[in-house]
C-alpha cells in the first residue's frame, strides 16, 4: 500500500487548499468515495461488496469482517449481532440482554 502524506491540497481534486495534516476539507472525503464508487462500481453498494469478492457466492462480509477483527460478535446466548469492537453500541446491545430486551438487529456503532 502506498504511504500518503498531505500534501496541504484537498485529496477529492477540488483545488481547496487545507488545513497541515489533513487530506480533505471538510465533508470532501464523502464525496470523494462517491465518485469513487459511481465510477468504478455503478454507485451502488452491492455491486461494490460483489466486485470485492464478496456477497452471494463469494466471501461473506460479515465473517471477514469478524475475521479482521473490525467487527466483533454479541457471542451471548448465541447471538449473532455483530458491531464495532469495544463501542458503546455493542455494550448496549450485551446489556440488553441482562435485561432481556436483546434485539435481533446489528449493533450500529
Amino acid at each position: 500500500m502506498t504511504t500518503l502524506n498531505p500534501s496541504g491540497w484537498c485529496y477529492c481534486g477540488c483545488g481547496s487548499e487545507i488545513a497541515p495534516g489533513a487530506f480533505f476539507r471538510q465533508g470532501h472525503d464523502k464525496k470523494a468515495d462517491a465518485d469513487l464508487n459511481a465510477i468504478h462500481h455503478g454507485d451502488t453498494v452491492a455491486q461494490r461488496i460483489v466486485d470485492r469478492g464478496y456477497g452471494p457466492g463469494g466471501v461473506n462480509l460479515h465473517e471477514r469482517a469478524i475475521e479482521l477483527g473490525v467487527r466483533e460478535r454479541c457471542g451471548i446466548d448465541d447471538c449473532n449481532v455483530s458491531g464495532v469492537p469495544g463501542s458503546y453500541g455493542m455494550r448496549r446491545h450485551r446489556a440488553s440482554h441482562q435485561h432481556g430486551s436483546a434485539s435481533s438487529g446489528r449493533a450500529s456503532d
